[in-house]
């Protein structure tokens, strides 16, 4: 077994209704009370696992065995990330992190961080796989980023959208966590990414640096 299912929460009560879901499976609840984003949570929840494919769940998202399976399956054929809810309930291998880097902790309070992470396998030509294709308990957000514009903020100094041209404007910044070196992983590319209507356009945009 080369997999964790790591259930992310900033309230934890919740976290135990989905990994009820998950029994039998290799999971832990991660607790990310008083963090400042989400970013944040998942970093450390990847420097923690001793593993080399996780799976990142969100407490209001209610997977199957049979979506664990079909996560670990595409990702063994090659896929860079795959979201069977967006990324509410999502799976990778270290090595993703190795090649394009940490979630981008700039974005705090939440929000943006998953455009800038589909952006970024974008620019780095690395298949995404989108869906909603599992149960999701839909509750208010435990993020304040609609109280605030910081993440927006950051987000737009980050990148600039003109036509069909995508410029990054920031350099990735780099996180110390330590999670070894690459180990020659090979995606397939961003041209087989099946995307949720809204980010269609993602195939035909061209990206370019400005720095």
């Amino acid at each position: 077994m080369d997999y964790e299912i790591i259930i992310i929460s900033n309230r934890p009560h919740l976290s135990q209704e989905a990994q009820a879901c998950l029994e039998g499976l290799n999971s832990r609840i991660f607790d990310g009370t008083n963090y400042p984003s989400f970013s944040k949570i998942v970093n450390d929840a990847i420097a923690s696992s001793l593993y080399e494919q996780i799976i990142i769940c969100n407490d209001k998202a209610r997977p199957t065995h049979a979506a664990v399976e079909k996560i670990l399956t595409m990702l063994k054929a090659g896929w860079g990330m795959v979201g069977l809810y967006r990324f509410g309930f999502f799976g990778f291998k270290k090595d993703l992190i190795r090649k394009i880097g940490f979630f981008d902790e700039g974005f705090i309070g939440g929000g943006y961080e998953d455009n800038d992470f589909i952006w970024r396998l974008k620019e780095a030509n690395i298949s995404f796989y989108e869906s909603e294709e599992i149960d999701y308990i839909y509750l208010p957000t435990s993020w304040n980023y609609e109280k605030s514009n910081f993440s927006r903020n950051h987000f737009f100094e980050k990148w600039k959208e003109e036509g069909h041209v995508i410029t990054r404007q920031l350099p990735e910044k780099k996180y110390q966590y330590g999670i070894g070196l690459f180990q020659n992983s090979r995606f397939t590319e961003f041209n087989q990414s099946i995307l949720l209507p809204y980010n269609f356009r993602l195939k035909d945009m061209i990206m370019k640096t400005d720095l």
